[in-house]
């Protein structure tokens, strides 16, 4: 009779080691993502630092509401000045890019998952891609917020009041 504690022992021995291919591409998608979500407010500023103020355009923002209130007020039709814009915005790409590498990271690691791959890189791979998303939306919300407050004190000065519905 055979020992077969030997053979288990090599059996274990023998067994190739299972890889994290997918979830290890998952985690350094992901990780990107967050840096590059982490790291936003500084890169737009270091790729395109002609933008303007956000004071400057709340008072843009503020003057068009106005215009437009005023027109409608002596029953004329607003026209819009025609903006042109000459170059590619990195500023506007740049969170989209950020939200997919997220977005890639935690697709990987869920194909990890389901390639029944090392549970904590997969696991890793997913919380840190939903983190760099979580991140750029908390601060997409932050600077939309501060706009809006910016352009309501704006019309505050100028004494106009918006119509409630």
């Amino acid at each position: 009779m055979p020992d077969t504690q030997d053979q288990t022992e090599s059996h274990h021995v023998s067994s190739p080691t299972k890889r994290s291919i997918l979830g290890g591409a998952g985690l350094a998608f992901a990780l990107l993502g967050l840096v590059a979500a982490i790291m936003s407010p500084w890169l737009i500023d270091a790729i395109e630092p002609e933008r303007k103020p956000i004071d400057e355009a709340a008072v843009e923002v503020a003057v068009k509401i106005k215009d437009r209130l005023i027109a409608k007020a002596k029953g004329q039709e607003y026209i819009a000045p025609i903006e042109t814009k000459t170059r590619f915005d990195i500023a506007r790409w740049y969170p989209a890019g950020t939200i997919a590498l997220g977005l890639c990271g935690i697709c990987f690691g869920v194909g990890g998952f389901c390639r029944h791959e090392h549970l904590r890189i997969t696991g890793s791979s997913v919380t840190v891609g939903l983190a760099a998303i979580v991140f750029q939306y908390f601060l997409l919300l932050a600077a939309a917020i501060i706009f809006f407050m910016l352009v309501g004190l704006i019309l505050s000065a100028l004494g106009i009041e918006l119509p409630t519905p």
